[in-house]
């Protein structure tokens, strides 16, 4: 950290002076409230005279650094003179006001970067190793090296580390498809002793060298990788990267590059980012138009300012993370840095934080533990900054709040995003949204004969079609059918379809892999506001028929809220079917198997059936509703 001022070196040297400055720096032009400037000085511990304390430090930075009412002319806490940086007193804590950021290096370098990643999106490889290499020359050890960093500080420095490996990392790519390997290998070699677990640097040190015929030392290159990898990490080089150890072993010739210096077609870093997709679904039947449209929207090379998201919904057991990932298996070439899988049904369930879950995502981008930061501000900045410059495909399983989706969304226009969202209404305003329904009775079938067989259907054609129509089209129901089928060579469709026929909750309660319908259910009314759950309890009063708004009006508590927006609500949450018809009134009704299972779920006791006919009594929260069956009670 160094302060110049009319070619006069005027840099705090007190410690806290210097936190408290390159806070402000960082964050120029913005408020940096009076929390955060404590927070970084002491953490969870500030002293009793922390104002004053902090009071004090902005006196001296104003007088230090000619900030104050002698040297302008203009009063403290006022904008001074065309050009003059100034420290302004704000509502609840201080701004550096600076008319020109590119006065500070971290702000040049980030301008620079931008426009020779611009300059390389045109073509203009050669000039774009230059303005990189401008960049780069900007740094002089690493990020705020002397300065003592609290939490904010230190995700900061990260930030900045991050992001010049991933601009170095850029640039050698350039210069080695330019032919440029003699003038690179010093530096290449500097930066791969820099970072020696860095899979990158590794490779583009192994291709400089293999040009400039030293295969021995690219041989040491990757051993030296390897056993930093395994002894420090406990993981073995990626599969690209031992793909290219062998190329190196038997020297191929392609490996030596372009014999021109003219600029080439630029292609991405080395070695791919994380590859954490789950494996694809062997069965998945239908769905083609929306995958289509997913694929055009996130897929195509079409002109961009912005990264693209994709929201899947649907009811419980249609199929959404199934979806998600035959997408994302489509799409992965077109995402060469990298496909992140997070899965936040565990951050919903509250037995995990979404830090941690960022945490590891961050980890498998190859950011050490160590070197994160704690707070979510900081771990979602940080990953922005790392996806800034790649195209990484994003899937984000079991969302149920836009801001869950916010803080792990990427930062580069290249990047993409496929959520499944649990709830419609919470999902973000932008991009697209795919709503999936019940699969048709033919896609039904081609779903069942993949996983139990075309045998048992051909045997019994009959009690299958009773099977799928009790199953009503959702895939997860579909796979506990026949899978349990699978399970139990002995048993026909047709004892099957009897078991489920006299016991509706064995259907509920059938697992297809590590969920089941009764459990997909559990989780989407479990989130739901008091309100909502009350209208809902209300709603099941009656099995079959329909419910106006105005029934609903009539008996539902007053005070509860109002009937039509808890209804719609109802419905962005898949729990509740709107039927709309010209000219009528829209009606609503509880889906057969969504009812079934609620009506278990709120028993809370074990049960052979679900009552059909019979009354139940569901007690919940203090009240009690009476399930009976329609025309008996109204």
């Amino acid at each position: 950290m160094r302060v110049r001022r009319n070619g006069e070196d005027v840099t705090p040297s007190a410690p806290k002076l210097r936190q408290v400055l390159a806070l402000l720096v960082l964050n120029a032009n913005s408020l940096v409230s009076v929390d955060q400037l404590c927070e970084e000085l002491w953490e969870d511990h500030p002293p009793l005279s922390a104002l004053t304390t902090l009071q004090t430090y902005i006196y001296q930075l104003r007088r230090r650094l000619l900030l104050a009412t002698g040297q302008h002319g203009a009063p403290f806490g006022t904008r001074p003179p065309h050009g003059c940086p100034a420290l302004l007193t704000r509502v609840g804590g201080y701004e550096l006001r600076l008319d020109d950021k590119q006065s500070v290096d971290a702000y040049r370098f980030e301008q620079l970067t931008e426009q020779g990643m611009a300059q390389h999106r045109t073509g203009a490889g050669d000039e774009a190793a230059r303005t990189l290499k401008e960049a780069l020359s900007l740094w002089q050890g690493g990020a705020l090296v002397d300065v003592i960093a609290g939490r904010r500080l230190s995700a900061w420095s990260t930030q900045l580390e991050e992001r010049r490996k991933s601009v170095q990392e850029q640039r050698f790519s350039l210069e080695l498809d330019l032919g440029r390997h003699h003038a690179v290998l010093d530096e290449l070699a500097e930066a791969f002793r820099a970072h020696p677990t860095h899979e990158a640097f590794a490779g583009q040190l192994m291709r400089a060298l293999h040009r400039c015929g030293r295969r021995p030392d690219a041989l040491n290159t990757f051993r030296t990788l390897r056993s930093h990898l395994v002894e420090e990490l406990g993981l073995e080089p990626s599969a690209q990267l031992q793909r290219l150890h062998q190329e190196v072993l038997a020297d191929r010739g392609h490996l030596r590059g372009p014999a021109k210096t003219e600029a080439a077609p630029v292609t991405r870093r080395l070695v791919p980012g994380p590859a954490q997709l789950p494996a694809d679904i062997g069965d998945f039947v239908g769905r083609d138009r929306e995958l289509d449209q997913l694929e055009t929207f996130l897929g195509s090379d079409r002109a961009s300012t912005g990264m693209r998201v994709v929201e899947v919904h649907g009811p419980p057991g249609v199929g959404k993370s199934a979806f998600a990932v035959r997408a994302a298996h489509r799409l992965r070439p077109r995402f060469p840095d990298g496909q992140l899988f997070i899965d936040l049904s565990a951050v919903g369930e509250g037995s995990q934080q979404l830090a941690d879950v960022l945490s590891a995502c961050l980890g498998a981008c190859g950011v050490q533990r160590e070197k994160q930061p704690t707070g979510l501000d900081e771990l979602s900045r940080l990953f922005r900054t790392w996806t800034a410059d790649r195209r990484v495909l994003v899937v984000v399983d079991d969302v149920l709040t836009a801001s869950q989706i916010r803080a792990v969304l990427p930062g580069g226009s290249g990047c993409a995003v496929i959520a499944t969202n649990r709830y419609r209404a919470h999902s973000l305003s932008t991009g697209r949204k795919i709503v999936l329904n019940a699969l048709s009775g033919e896609e039904s079938l081609q779903l069942y004969d993949r996983v139990a067989g075309e045998r048992s259907r051909q045997e019994e054609p009959a009690a299958v079609h009773e099977l799928m129509g009790l199953c009503e089209g959702l895939p997860l129901a579909i796979r506990a059918v026949s899978g349990r089928l699978t399970a139990r060579p002995g048993w026909s469709a047709g004892r099957l379809a009897v078991r489920l026929r006299g016991n509706h909750r064995m259907l509920l309660e059938l697992p297809a892999g590590t969920q089941s319908l009764m459990t997909t259910v559990a989780a989407s009314h479990r989130h739901l506001p008091g309100p909502s759950q009350e209208l809902l309890h209300l709603l099941l009063q009656r099995e079959r028929p329909r419910w106006s708004v105005d029934e609903v009006i009539a008996r539902l508590r007053p005070g509860a809220g109002d009937a039509e927006t808890l209804l719609e609500y109802l419905v962005d949450v898949h729990l509740v079917r709107e039927h709309l018809a010209p000219g009528a009134q829209p009606l609503y009704s509880v889906p057969r198997l969504t009812r079934q299972a609620l009506i278990l779920l709120l028993r809370g006791t074990p049960a052979a059936d679900v009552p059909n006919g019979r009354t139940a009594t569901v007690g919940r929260a203090g009240s009690r509703v009476t399930l009976m069956k329609a025309g008996v009670h109204r």
